[in-house]
């Protein structure tokens, strides 16, 4: 009898997480974690007492207990799921939402639950998840006790900074961070341009992380011998794969010229520019195809500076050609007009 005993408990106790398990399910439509399954289990006392003398690999068994409340972001609402110490702090709360989101539908599905943390704690743990929530596009708040957890994706790459400062802290009294997984806004398509100018290469469009930006900064410092940098940069998700390799061969190419201009838009490569001579435009042209990583297509616009002196030089004589021509036609026969000269230096 003394064996039949602990099996019995451990039936009890598997049914009662099957139980709780589905209610949280219920009650928290986005999905929860293994913790707020434990939060939710909170085991009669004879049970929890019989459970915690058992020993499993001789360590005893712990179900630790937790004050849930989520708050999730949709595109036109906010569910509030778990719980809330009492009606007065439920108003509270409520208030605070409409402040943060004044055009956004509220379902609340809060229960009244004792064993909250100091209310003062509590709420004000609840007052920093919702700030936060508020910069992002969609997502989510989550706290057990006052371990806060964020997840979502951010509405710009502004709230994407405040977000990531805020979890940095300083934090409310008694707050500590338990995860969080914001990402940048998706930029689709994911473009980014170098524009090379006589004195700067100025740099804008989307970079998908602080340390690929880094990359970029320095490898445009190694690459190009130009007093300025001007970076525009905005932090993004979305870039397709392998774009800091698209990104590195494209900034080689445009080194190679006095003059020009890279846009990167999703998996499309375009350069222009002007390069010093004939065989610098070819072999630009020819490496930055070579470069690419597979999946990237290129067009180019190179001319050379021998092709746009004459260019030049075609745009100006060819009109003094034709007004020498017209000017002949109206002198009497056997005359001779004065020479027009070619260039303006002459």
């Amino acid at each position: 009898m003394s064996e039949f005993r602990p099996r019995v408990l451990l039936c009890i106790v598997a049914v009662l997480a099957l139980i709780g398990t589905v209610g949280v399910q219920a009650g928290f439509t986005g999905g929860t974690q293994l913790k707020a399954v434990h939060a939710w289990l909170v085991f009669p006392p004879d049970i929890g007492g019989a459970m915690a003398a058992m020993q499993v690999a001789d360590k005893p068994v712990q179900h630790p207990a937790g004050y849930v409340w989520s708050a999730t972001r949709i595109e036109s609402g906010i569910r509030l799921r778990g719980s809330v110490p009492a009606d007065e702090d439920r108003r509270t709360l409520l208030g605070m939402v409409k402040a943060h989101f004044p055009d956004l539908e509220v379902e609340d599905r809060l229960k009244v639950v004792k064993g909250a943390p100091p209310t003062d704690q509590w709420l004000g743990a609840v007052s920093f998840g919702l700030k936060q929530l508020s910069h992002l596009k969609r997502g989510s708040a989550r706290l057990l006790d006052i371990a806060l957890k964020v997840d979502g994706e951010a509405r710009s790459a502004a709230d994407y900074a405040e977000v990531k400062k805020a979890l940095a802290g300083p934090l409310p009294t008694g707050l500590t961070i338990a995860g969080e997984n914001v990402r940048p806004p998706i930029a689709d398509p994911f473009i980014f341009v170098a524009d090379l100018g006589s004195n700067a290469l100025s740099l804008s469009g989307s970079v998908p992380s602080e340390n690929a930006r880094k990359e970029v900064r320095d490898l445009s410092r190694q690459l190009f011998r130009r007093p300025g940098l001007d970076d525009r940069l905005e932090l993004a998700s979305g870039a397709p794969k392998n774009w800091d390799d698209a990104v590195a061969a494209a900034l080689r190419a445009l080194s190679q010229l006095e003059s020009g201009k890279i846009a990167l838009s999703g998996l499309a490569v375009t350069i222009e520019g002007v390069a010093p001579d004939k065989g610098t435009a070819v072999a630009v042209s020819y490496q930055l195809r070579r470069d690419l990583p597979a999946l990237f297509s290129t067009s180019e616009s190179i001319s050379w500076k021998e092709a746009a002196a004459s260019q030049d030089i075609a745009a100006r004589v060819i009109p003094r050609i034709k007004d020498s021509a017209h000017a002949d036609s109206q002198l009497p026969k056997g005359g001779l007009p004065n020479l027009l000269p070619l260039l303006d230096n002459e």
